[in-house]
């Protein structure tokens, strides 16, 4: 009779953890959930809460890898590129290294995104994403846009990385070249004088 009880407790107590762990299994914060810290996408540190994103935003803490993101999310690499550059500072798709590729939720419709997001192609002018996965037809929930940005503006880009065009257009910088003269070295740079001039 102790032993029917203790099996009877015993199985009662197991359903029981089965139920609260399955509760908690479909309450686990997927990539793109809201969140104020990182220990709300996860407590086990493979997820991190974007903070500079309205309500936060739930994503992996690195930059992720094409085709691995979890939940199904994109992977989407933003500022690939530095405005007014036209080399990239790596080879490949990584893009400039002022850019940062986070997992981003995928969606078909604004339905799917939670308030303040909308389902828009990451590639939109308006965000300037680049989807690092073999899928490049994927819509991401984005934070829906507060302005316009007119695509048809020109080039309003400063070229901070373009040829030299002033003063500096015509430095040398090759290494100088020294000759002896009567067994001594001339210096590097040539002294200006007195006068500085």
């Amino acid at each position: 009779m102790f032993q029917a009880g203790f099996a009877k407790r015993a199985s009662f107590a197991a359903a029981h953890v089965a139920l609260v762990a399955s509760l908690l299994w479909g309450c686990t914060p997927q990539i793109g959930d809201k969140c104020v810290l990182s220990t709300d996408c996860s407590s086990s540190g493979d997820r991190i809460c974007d903070t500079s994103q309205p309500g936060g935003y739930c994503t992996t803490p690195s930059n992720c890898r094409p085709n691995l993101c979890p939940d199904k999310a994109a992977c989407v690499l933003f500022a690939g590129s530095v405005p007014g550059c036209f080399v990239d500072d790596r080879d490949g798709p990584a893009g400039a290294r002022t850019g940062r590729a986070f997992c981003m939720a995928r969606c078909e419709n604004d339905g799917d995104c939670r308030s303040g997001y909308v389902c828009a192609s990451p590639t939109d002018p308006r965000w300037g994403g680049v989807i690092m996965d073999n899928d490049q037809t994927q819509l991401t929930c984005m934070v829906a846009p507060t302005f316009s940005i007119d695509v048809d503006a020109g080039d309003a880009e400063a070229p901070v990385c373009g040829l030299g065009t002033g003063s500096d257009a015509g430095i040398d910088a090759s290494a100088p070249s020294i000759t002896l003269e009567a067994g001594t070295v001339p210096p590097l740079f040539p002294d200006a004088g007195p006068d500085g001039g």
